[in-house]
């Protein structure tokens, strides 16, 4: 793997050495970034520049001066540890960065961060980093692309390309979400593997032999196996699949990692760390890079890209001059129904309802309102009811449908799920709560991107029953609740679960629905309820002095047990208001300003089947479960685990003798 030998077959094809002298600005600029930043990976930006460098100038169809534009291929970079190729590959195509930007590589509040943020302005279409998340969101894109083709025909003919490396193909995501899209045909999806066969340990052969070509032929794929530095190689299979693709691609790209350093070429010293004085200068040497010169690039390359940049510029202003575009950018830009909300406010909900039974007589209505609306289960719609009634599926080559099958896969499917919310499509997803810990990272990323995907979470507790604590979440909300930008809501009501869902429709960061298999008893009026409050008080009995004895907080099924307690601690001559905290964050946020109109109460009180974790800024008194649950009827857990009006109640009793 030591043996360098120059980016060959480049002369027919590269007039001008235009590839070799972009390719070699690319890396250039990479290594340069990295040396500078003290930290980084400079091995990839070398082995991929010639790739890169053929995407770019060649194969992408894209505008940096229309960045938002609908029809536009998309890039994805799974592998964001390569950052520092991607940003000088976008400067030097020209999008926003500057040169100083990326002497800013990986320093406070840059526009060059260690890992790619989305930011569309800047030719970032999603954010990568934790290895396999960008091959999930790329699968999601294409997937969208085929939903916006079968309603608006060509005018969606463009393909989404994603670099990725061993690190991500090893990664479970990666391959829930390549098998879905192998199943479903996206022929518009071409993901490149750059086969250089080094980790961040040693060599790829150290921990995987699985043959990666013979696996994914079996998986519905054209696979082709090119040399990663000679362009006429590189042109051949890409070439034709503008126009000739049938299936999804995968291209082992045989790169050689540290490309031109001639002690950590093809070795895992050249992945995570700068390449020192020496390797730099060995480096330079063997790509002709002027030695002499820091952050070196060949400005005709970033001069010539200026003139193709306004041939791209004619090409978006072409598509949106489709008769159909105007319609596609209106489907994918819908804004909420003004009539969505009168008409959740006229379900006639029963007396007893699930919170999933809620959820599935909302669907109905908001995918009559939102057109841009579609599910995905983790094949869990029969029980988590997230299947839009008469939806039509979306299957194998037919994508005409509005409820996607993802199978049994719920991080890959998260990671999709959040690709086609940053394709602009409206899409919830849906699997019981415990499962959740299988999709925290694509959460994760869904919170730091500010993606609005919609994530329902059912069976949220030990209600669930005789399941047992294998699938009854205890650890859940808690965790959920601490993740940064994301709405957690634990309606207690299908009022509050419709109203929850409309609200959730028009954030800008990812909603966790957390429903509940058993059913609510309904709450006596919630007409008047205010969502982004984050609470609705449910029931207030006041006393003759000016603070309460006891405030209660509850969530979800447990606020029906909460207003029972209230009731009996009422006929004990005890004053008590019941407040339904269905979202912290929200909440919080309202007490900020409100803080002086919450009564005071000589006693508060949590009650959650779920850990007490979280809930001390709140209430000094928990009833929760901090152990795993149990396998029983619905019944015996609630008695067991103390959920009665008659335990809690003798439990208040003692302690506020005490």
């Amino acid at each position: 793997m030591k043996l360098l030998v120059k980016a060959r077959g480049i002369m027919a094809l590269d007039s001008g050495n235009f590839l070799s002298r972009f390719a070699r600005s690319i890396r250039s600029l990479s290594i340069d970034m990295v040396e500078n930043a003290k930290s980084g990976h400079p091995g990839a930006p070398l082995g991929l520049a010639d790739v890169v460098s053929y995407l770019f100038k060649d194969f992408l169809n894209y505008s940096p001066e229309d960045p938002h534009w609908l029809g536009r291929d998309r890039f994805v970079l799974s592998a964001g540890h390569a950052s520092a190729m991607l940003y000088s590959t976008l400067f030097l195509t020209g999008y926003k960065f500057t040169m100083d930007d990326l002497k800013k590589f990986r320093q406070l509040n840059s526009k060059t961060p260690g890992h790619p943020e989305v930011d569309l302005d800047y030719g970032i279409e999603c954010t990568t980093g934790p290895l396999g998340q960008g091959i999930g969101n790329a699968v999601g894109m294409a997937l969208a692309q085929k939903i916006m083709q079968a309603r608006f025909g060509n005018l969606f003919e463009a393909k989404t390309v994603v670099v990725a490396g061993d690190g991500c193909f090893m990664e479970g995501v990666a391959q829930e979400a390549l098998s879905l899209a192998g199943h479903l045909g996206l022929n518009n999806l071409i993901v490149i593997y750059d086969y250089n066969s080094v980790t961040l340990d040693g060599f790829r052969e150290d921990s995987a032999s699985e043959d990666v070509a013979t696996r994914y032929a079996a998986e519905s794929y054209d696979v082709f196996v090119v040399d990663g530095h000679n362009y006429e190689d590189i042109h051949r299979v890409l070439s034709p699949l503008r126009e000739h693709q049938q299936r999804p691609v995968l291209i082992l790209a045989k790169t050689i990692i540290g490309y031109g350093a001639k002690k950590k070429a093809g070795t895992h010293e050249a992945h995570g760390e700068p390449l020192g004085a020496e390797e730099l200068q060995n480096v330079k040497e063997f790509h002709n890079i002027p030695l002499d010169k820091s952050f070196w690039f060949d400005e005709e390359i970033k001069q010539q890209f200026s003139s193709k940049n306004r041939e791209n510029l004619t090409k978006s202003k072409n598509w949106s001059n489709h008769p159909k575009a105007a319609e596609a950018m209106a489907f994918i830009k819908e804004p909420l129904s003004k009539g969505l909300e009168e008409e959740i406010k006229k379900i006639a909900w029963p007396d007893s309802i699930s919170g999933r039974d809620a959820l599935k007589m909302t669907l109905p209505v908001i995918a009559k309102h939102q057109k841009n609306f579609f599910t995905m289960s983790a094949d869990l719609s029969g029980s988590d009811r997230t299947a839009i009634k008469d939806g039509g599926v979306i299957r194998t080559g037919s994508f005409e449908g509005r409820v996607i099958r993802a199978g049994i896969r719920e991080h890959g499917m998260a990671a999709i799920a959040n690709g086609m919310r940053l394709f602009g499509l409206r899409i919830l997803t849906g699997t019981f709560f415990c499962f959740s810990d299988y999709m925290r990272p694509s959460l994760r990323l869904a919170a730091l991107s500010h993606v609005n995907t919609i994530f329902v979470f059912t069976h949220d507790s030990v209600g669930l029953g005789e399941d047992g604590p294998t699938h009854q979440p205890i650890e859940h909300l808690a965790s959920l609740r601490a993740m940064p930008n994301l709405l957690l809501f634990r309606p207690s009501d299908p009022f509050e679960v419709a109203m929850g869902l409309y609200f959730a429709m028009g954030q800008h960061v990812p909603v966790a629905m957390v429903l509940s298999r058993q059913a609510y008893a309904r709450t006596p009026d919630l007409k008047s309820l205010i969502v982004e409050n984050g609470h609705a008080v449910v029931f207030d009995h006041k006393g003759a002095e000016a603070s309460y004895d006891y405030c209660i907080f509850a969530t979800g099924s447990e606020v029906a047990l909460a207003v029972d307690v209230a009731k009996q601690l009422q006929q004990k001559g005890r004053s008590v208001r019941v407040v339904s905290l269905f979202n912290f964050k929200l909440y919080d946020a309202w007490l900020k300003n409100q803080a002086e109109r919450v009564p005071k109460a000589k006693s508060t009180v949590s009650i959650e089947m779920a850990a007490s974790f979280g809930w001390c800024k709140y209430a000094k008194i928990h009833f929760s479960i901090d152990t795993f649950g149990a396998s029983a009827p619905i019944k015996d857990n609630l008695k067991f685990f103390g959920f009665t009006p008659d335990a809690i109640v003798s439990h208040l009793s003692m302690h506020t003798s005490s």
